[in-house]
């Protein structure tokens, strides 16, 4: 039992590491040696709990799709679709600073993926999926119908390009300016 914790201990911290390391400086110029030092585990340890870089790509893909279910799970606590709306996009806003330096965590993830691997890239892909399925099920519960889909894919494509242009010009307040701008948005059509 002792054993499998520590094992599942490693496993997490190389997979913390890889995340923050592929956020911050992309994958491809993050090494395994790279995760390895950041985790504090031997480099041979790596092939251990990850026979190859993929299979760590995979698993920071699995755990971006867990966190946005965990944060979906708790904004569902809230019985307003619309103020679970405005936390997805407030999300954004506690991350402004970094976003500023290293761009969007899903965003440049799946941008810089997409480029290669086409079983990763389809894998990455489910991260927007679930956000757009998610956001997409607010707006129903809002009474949109079938202008939903759209509604959501405009929402998750404003934000993903408010970061983009945040990470661009290294300013953290265009993202907060254009969160407002999109929290009126969504007041205002709530409302009409």
């Amino acid at each position: 039992m002792a054993e499998e914790f520590k094992k599942r201990e490693k496993r997490s911290r190389l997979t913390e590491a890889a995340e923050t390391l592929f956020f911050q400086q992309g994958v491809h110029r993050t090494t395994l040696a790279d995760i390895a030092m950041v985790a504090e585990v031997p480099l041979g340890n790596i092939y251990y709990h990850f026979r190859t870089k993929e299979l760590l790509i995979e698993a920071v893909i699995e755990a971006r799709l867990r966190e946005n279910q965990e944060n979906f799970a708790a904004w569902e606590q809230d019985p307003d679709p619309l103020h679970r709306l405005l936390s997805f996009l407030r999300a954004g806003q506690t991350g402004a600073e970094q976003i500023a330096v290293y761009g969007c965590p899903c965003g440049s993830l799946s941008q810089e993926i997409s480029k290669g691997d086409d079983q990763l890239a389809q894998k990455t892909a489910e991260i927007f999926r679930c956000q757009l399925e998610w956001v997409t099920h607010q707006f129903c519960l809002l009474g949109k119908g079938e202008e939903a889909t759209d509604l959501a894919v405009d929402l998750v494509a404003w934000l993903q390009g408010a970061s983009l242009l945040t990470h661009s010009s290294h300013s953290p307040d265009l993202l907060k300016r254009k969160l407002a701008r999109m929290e009126d948005w969504l007041a205002d059509l709530v409302s009409s």
